[in-house]
């Protein structure tokens, strides 16, 4: 079958690196790490197996990260190449193990793709998993049933859904509702992600809360803040128009592309003093509550740091990695609380406890989803995914939000 294959190396890695931004090409093309390519069909599925078939899949801000190689190199011991890629998928099963309950052949679903324990056929499970925190598995880095790995898509033996066919563990499998089309069916995951993140840290009434970053994390964090709680303020931060628009469309108060109008919102709306130092950028006493940084960059960060009001929490969303010029003057200085999110897992959410999933997929049957199947932009069939991938790169150009592959 046909697949797109991640394969890294030291020599593919030093390249991009070295003249990546001269010849991109060395990122997606020929020499690079990326390829379509034949791969091995999946073999019968075991008793608690189901093999699918992709309709649609979604590139990912990880997947972008591992093409670009700007993924941490801390995680590089929970993945094992390689690897075909593909996590955000919605398909229709094909076969399923004779011990798999609750799924059938002709059934869509959509995965979960943190590989847990009950994923590598471990019991008792580890600590992480036992809680309900499997993105945050302790068997990740070992080669316990699997291959290392954290995701599908980032393991040597789960190939991932950029495929015409893929293998799933029971446990991942989410059944996708009728009502719910393909086009919001395959950005589930990303959705849920958001979910968590909210649940991390839900926004009080009447709170104002910012929102920072263009990509699908951010757009799945303010789904998730307006259906959490419709009685918040939410400001999204953003460098685009069409960005800006899309905040709009979703149900953001407001949403502007320079600093400039976020710090005169500050300043007016919210009522924050700014100050000027000796040296360095001006800082502000006041501010947000609630900031969820949906890029992790250095300079995201820093201006969480300065946004955010006294005592009020930064929510660290997106992949944030090594930052050797940071100032945290302001987490003591306002006893900010910064907390990370990662994925999804068992939340309590309206007095129960349940998946992400199932809170995502309730809180999507519960309103009117026309405007959310926007966030997908572009699709394109695997056999063009160079388009696809540059599609992510020059966002500017294409206005891409949520690109897809159609299998």
């Amino acid at each position: 079958m046909k697949a797109i294959v991640y394969d890294f190396s030291i020599t593919k890695y030093m390249a991009a690196k070295t003249f990546g931004k001269r010849y991109p090409k060395l990122y997606y093309g020929k020499r690079s790490a990326l390829s379509l390519r034949e791969w091995p069909d999946p073999k019968e599925p075991g008793p608690h197996e189901i093999r699918m078939r992709p309709l649609l899949a979604g590139i990912c801000g990880t997947d972008m990260g591992a093409i670009l190689y700007k993924s941490s190199p801390s995680l590089t011991p929970f993945n094992s190449f390689p690897a075909v890629l593909g996590h955000e998928v919605v398909g229709m099963v094909d076969a399923c193990g004779a011990k798999v309950k609750g799924i059938e052949p002709g059934q869509r679903i959509s995965v979960d793709p943190f590989i847990s324990c009950a994923v590598r056929g471990i019991d008792p499970p580890c600590p992480a998993c036992a809680q309900g925190l499997h993105a945050m598995c302790h068997y990740s880095g070992t080669k316990r049933g699997l291959s290392e790995g954290m995701l599908m898509g980032f393991c040597r033996d789960l190939p991932g859904a950029f495929s015409e066919q893929c293998t799933i563990h029971e446990s991942m499998a989410i059944p996708v509702p009728r009502e719910i089309p393909d086009r919001l069916a395959v950005m589930i995951e990303p959705l849920s992600v958001g979910v968590h993140a909210v649940l991390r840290k839900v926004p009080e009434d009447g709170e104002s809360v910012l929102v920072i970053g263009g990509g699908m994390i951010a757009y799945s964090v303010i789904t998730a803040l307006r259906m959490a709680n419709k009685n918040i303020h939410i400001t999204h931060l953003s460098l685009l128009p069409y960005q800006r628009d899309m905040a709009m469309t979703l149900g953001a108060t407001q949403a502007f592309t320079t600093k400039e109008e976020l710090l005169n919102d500050m300043e007016g709306r919210i009522g924050a003093k700014k100050h000027r130092p000796a040296m360095g950028r001006t800082v502000y006493l006041g501010g947000y509550a609630k900031v969820y940084d949906c890029i992790g960059s250095e300079q995201s960060l820093a201006d969480a740091l300065h946004y955010t009001r006294e005592r009020g929490a930064i929510i660290v969303v997106g992949t944030a990695g090594h930052m050797s010029d940071l100032d945290w003057t302001f987490v003591w200085a306002k006893e900010l609380s910064i907390i990370g999110s990662v994925g999804y897992g068992r939340e309590t959410w309206e007095g129960e406890t349940v998946s992400t999933h199932a809170i995502t997929l309730q809180m999507l049957m519960q309103q009117e989803n026309a405007q959310l199947v926007k966030l997908v932009t572009h699709e394109y069939s695997l056999d063009h995914y160079e388009q696809a991938i540059i599609a992510n790169i020059e966002r500017a150009k294409y206005q891409s939000i949520k690109t897809v592959f159609t299998i």
